[in-house]
């Protein structure tokens, strides 16, 4: 009788992952989940002020609205068209899909390949300063304007060059997660988070800016030194990659010029200066400079000027976006347009032009699509009249705590809503005025609040499912929410760890 083959361990690794759901069915089996909660757990609403805020202590019980099988299967298509109180993910969705078409337009270029690959060369000994550089990066974009659903368009852009390191997807995945969520983290003028919660707060977005910009500082250099040793690992060690068995699979899906004949062609120097053109516009476009200074209106008259004058309102249009107000929809247009431009410069015809932004687009659908789904469950929370519940039961139980273990519990509580709400707006809205209300009666100023608000923002961001940065990512890199969370779990412990004791040291100050 002949012995059973052994199955090799990595085999059983390969089958236990298969087995896991994906992206898609946690997200849905999230929405049945909460809509079951619907049945169980009251209705409730707060008074709002003239702002449409919540006002802490008037919290009342509403009729119950439980979600049924109808309300589960429509949250997703609801999540993407949009309603009275969630905001549409298809501009969201067709941001990705035209980021898609951008990069597949650079593929075809062979530029960005090329660009890679030379980075890659000179940053073969310099693995610490290129991993410190890019989370400086991503910590930047997301204390200053909150970079999260355009979280996918960086670890794209990043994942060749890591790849041609010897590192993994991972570690991109690292990279742009912690690192714009630990901007979020430290918002410092963020006008999303510290500029909407301080406003609802009654107090100043200076207030408490000294120790963001401190936890700003020391938070990015722990994150870049924890994705570091990791990397190093993975350099030293391929196998100890939590991808190591798709290796050869990212390679050919984030390729970079393995050739010899590194030279840039001219239409290639064109193409890619188009492409940092790209990415310094959008990076301008996002920033809101109004927001941080009044007087900083040049955008905002430039585009009045143009309207006033006859025939640059006539060729250019009377409605432009100043830069400082764009959102996804205009940045979708600057996507477009920057792809033909470098089909232009290529020499590539108009037909080929078309069928290369159609292709990139379609490749990233399945990551489009998760923005609708995330969005699924904030519909069903509110369709169920179930969040102002949860908010009080909160509410009711860090009243009458000390102040230190008021503000590590409110960090606590803030975390859990926030992986339910992960919208800094919407999150601030619900909330702040309660937890202001709140944090005053404990003794603990409202600039704190407001940093421990966006402490919990950005962790939970790290790992809830509602997170889109998290999600549109994970399934870009094929990586499993299940695996993630293992995986990621003790790093975002240490970063908490690290929240609890700068508000310890807060309080003691």
């Amino acid at each position: 009788m002949s012995a059973t083959p052994a199955v090799a361990p990595e085999t059983q690794r390969v089958k236990r992952r298969k087995s896991m759901p994906n992206t898609y069915v946690i997200l849905f089996l999230i929405i049945a989940f909460i809509a079951v909660l619907t049945w169980f757990v009251p209705g409730g609403a707060y008074d709002l002020d003239d702002a449409g805020h919540a006002v802490s202590g008037t919290y009342h019980l509403t009729d119950s609205s439980p979600q049924g099988i109808w309300d589960i299967f429509m949250a997703p298509i609801t999540g993407m068209l949009g309603s009275d109180t969630i905001s549409a993910a298809i501009p969201i969705s067709l941001f990705i899909m035209f980021f898609g078409s951008f990069l597949e337009m650079m593929e075809e270029s062979g530029a960005l390949k090329i660009g890679l690959r030379r980075v890659a060369i000179k940053s073969q000994k310099n693995l610490l300063l290129l991993i410190a550089v890019l989370v400086s990066l991503m910590s930047v974009m997301g204390t200053i304007e909150g970079a999260y659903e355009e979280g996918i368009v960086y670890l794209m852009m990043f994942l060749p060059l890591l790849l041609a390191l010897g590192l993994d997807t991972v570690t991109g995945l690292m990279i742009v997660v912690l690192g714009t969520q630990t901007g979020c983290l430290a918002s410092t003028i963020n006008p999303f988070a510290v500029g909407i919660a301080s406003g609802i707060g009654g107090v100043s977005a200076g207030d408490g800016l000294g120790l963001r910009v401190v936890m700003l500082v020391v938070f990015t250099a722990l994150v870049t030194a924890m994705i570091y040793m990791y990397a190093k690992r993975v350099q030293a060690d391929p196998a100890r990659s939590m991808q190591y068995t798709r290796r050869e699979q990212d390679l050919k899906a984030f390729p970079v010029a393995q050739d010899e004949n590194l030279a840039l062609s001219d239409k290639q120097k064109g193409a890619l200066w188009a492409f940092i053109a790209t990415f310094a516009l959008m990076v301008v476009s996002l920033v809101p400079w109004t927001d941080l200074n009044p007087n900083w209106t040049f955008f905002g008259d430039l585009t009045t000027w143009i309207a006033r004058t006859p025939v640059l309102r006539s060729v250019l249009g009377a409605d432009i976006a100043p830069f400082g107000t764009w959102y996804f929809a205009e940045l979708s247009m600057l996507l477009l347009v920057m792809s033909f431009v470098i089909g232009k410069i290529m020499g590539f015809e108009t037909n080929k032009i078309v069928d290369v932004i159609i292709k990139g687009a379609a490749g990233l659908v399945s990551t489009a699509m998760i923005v609708a789904m995330a969005r699924g469950i904030q519909v069903v929370m509110d369709d169920g009249a179930i969040t102002p519940t949860i908010l009080h039961l909160g509410e009711g139980s860090l009243a009458a705590l000390p102040p230190v273990v008021f503000m590590i519990v409110s960090l606590v509580f803030y975390f859990l809503i926030a992986c339910l709400i992960p919208s800094s707006t919407g999150l601030a809205a619900a909330t702040m005025a309660i937890m202001a209300s709140l944090s005053r009666f404990a003794g603990v100023p409202v600039p704190l609040m407001v940093t421990i608000y966006c402490m919990a923002l950005g962790l939970a961001k790290m790992v809830t499912p509602t997170s889109i940065v998290l999600m549109t990512c994970l399934q870009a890199t094929n990586v499993s929410y299940a695996r993630w969370i293992r995986f990621i779990l003790p790093y975002v412990l240490v970063i908490f760890a690290a929240c609890c004791l700068v508000l310890v040291v807060a309080a003691a100050l």
